[in-house]
């Protein structure tokens, strides 16, 4: 699943995007991404409330979308 989030991001926030997004991670091992993108999820988790009601908001609906009809 996919959510896209449109928010202000912070200076913290703009440096993790930057490294998560550098030559050096994008090779990394798989436990380094994991690390780093769980460190940049608790950031947003703590610091942006605007993006926790975001998804809290959003993730009802997309997971009522993707239910197949033989649910209902």
């Amino acid at each position: 699943m996919k959510l896209y989030l449109d928010f202000e991001p912070c200076k913290e926030c703009n440096e993790m995007m930057t490294g998560l997004s550098s030559p050096e991670m994008l090779f990394a091992d798989d436990k380094t991404r994991a690390d780093e993108s769980a460190k940049f999820l608790r950031h947003l988790t703590y610091n942006h409330n605007e993006v926790v009601q975001a998804v809290m908001e959003d993730l009802p609906k997309q997971k009522r979308d993707q239910e197949p009809d033989f649910y209902k």
